[in-house]
């Protein structure tokens, strides 16, 4: 955020919705964003491959991720507590009198039923899922992108990250099988970062959606796609988080995005757009971005995110019927504002130590704004919404957007130096697909 040299009614502000353009509080202005775009893929790996074209410039979400300890840890703790309650058998073999390099006793473990179950369980999620996940190839102008997508109609219908399809003009899907298809652009919803293309093929088969309203922490999930180009790619992790909000201003096409699965399984670049599911091979998230750690600029391992199913469904069901987003489905207050701090609050003797200062109205999909409706005001600072604390603009973006067009909230500002209360019928936030 830029220091304001002006009073705070004429502070810059931010118009509703998507990157590239100022947005309204439902998109964050921090210093040091949680969540930011990291460096593209851009040589070969060290292992013997087949080479794989960089994912594009627009297409830089996933956190790099090395196959580190925490996840072997993590499958030691698996078959542990499994083992806690079927016993494991240690068994010591070949011990003589005189023991020697080759008859040194031996320690086995017996696997655990419970063990083998849930090791086969992972294997057939993979085995039933991978056929719905597609490599999808994207060239044009300014190069060429590696991402992922999941089809989700057996006519062909695929979707994707609206990153790894936005400004190319060729596409191209790899099947499981090894088939590849060229590929038309169906329809692009960039403030969701989500798409739709579409092959000429029949009889495939479409991943299975699952209810992400239902997903809780701690379940297990795996991670389908296309890291680094590598096709047909699965990770092991668990949900570690939910309703997590995150921008990818300035260099993605989503201002905000919220209501996010955070997860442990490792995903890398490529694996965007791709499968996030759960044990049962159902569709619980679209792997989009990683965290970035602000201290170092690098990558924050074992933290990536994945936007619910039942957003994706939302969004793809519209792509499909119409080409395009139509109706977002999303709460909107209508209002451009800027984060306040001590700093700025002490600089323009402001009411408010944090919250979000109003300076300026923006119109929901109907035409005009709730907030000013409701009688809010330029220079009012935002500092509640039913009860719950705003701090700043990515605070009441994670409210708003959650909530559905028409839900009733209590607003609570500061005026002056008087703290009051308003109830507001939130709109609709406008659609900015094509």
């Amino acid at each position: 955020m830029t220091t304001p040299n002006t009073t705070p009614d004429s502070m810059p502000g931010r118009e509703p919705g998507e990157s590239g353009g100022p947005v309204e509080p439902e998109t964050p202005s921090q210093p040091y964003p949680p969540y930011q775009p990291y460096q593209p893929y851009q040589t070969a790996p060290t292992y013997q491959a087949p080479p794989q074209p960089p994912e594009g410039p627009s297409a830089r979400r996933e956190v790099t991720l090395r196959l580190s300890p925490w996840l072997a840890a993590l499958m030691a703790a698996v078959l542990l507590l499994a083992g806690l309650g079927a016993g494991i058998a240690l068994a010591r073999t070949g011990a003589t009198s005189s023991p020697t390099a080759t008859t040194q006793p031996q320690a086995t473990l017996a696997l655990p039923p419970a063990a083998q179950d849930m090791q086969q369980q992972v294997i057939n999620v993979i085995s039933v899922t991978q056929p719905s996940v597609v490599q999808i190839q994207s060239q044009g102008a300014q190069g060429a992108a590696v991402g992922s997508g999941e089809i989700v109609s057996s006519d062909g219908y695929i979707v994707t990250n609206d990153h790894v399809v936005a400004g190319f003009s060729q596409y191209a899907v790899l099947l499981s099988n090894g088939k590849t298809y060229s590929a038309q652009l169906v329809g692009e919803s960039p403030q969701d970062d989500l798409a739709v293309i579409k092959i000429n093929a029949t009889g495939l088969r479409p991943i299975t959606f699952g209810d992400s309203s239902k997903v809780v922490v701690g379940q297990f999930a795996l991670a389908l796609g296309s890291p680094l180009g590598l096709q047909q790619s699965a990770t092991f992790g668990i949900v570690s988080a939910l309703n997590r909000s995150a921008s990818e201003a300035p260099n993605g096409p989503a201002g905000e995005l919220t209501g996010l699965i955070q997860t442990s399984a490792p995903i890398n670049p490529g694996n965007s757009g791709g499968a996030l599911v759960d044990l049962t091979g159902q569709l619980i998230g679209v792997p989009t971005l990683g965290a970035v750690d602000p201290n170092s600029g690098g990558a924050a391992n074992g933290i990536g995110f994945a936007i619910s199913s039942n957003r994706v469904k939302f969004v793809a069901d519209q792509l499909i019927k119409y080409g395009k987003l139509q109706s977002s489905g999303q709460g909107f207050l209508g209002v451009r504002g800027e984060d306040v701090t001590p700093q700025i609050a002490a600089a323009y003797n402001l009411g408010a130590q944090s919250g979000v200062l109003i300076v300026g109205f923006a119109s929901a999909a109907n035409g005009s704004s709730p907030a000013q409706q409701a009688g809010l005001q330029q220079g009012d600072i935002i500092t509640a919404v039913n009860g719950q604390t705003v701090a700043g603009n990515s605070d009441l973006a994670s409210i708003l957007l959650s909530l559905e067009p028409g839900t009733k909230v209590t607003i609570t500002y500061v005026r002056g130096t008087s703290t009051n209360t308003v109830d507001v019928t939130l709109g609709e936030r406008p659609t900015t697909s094509g």
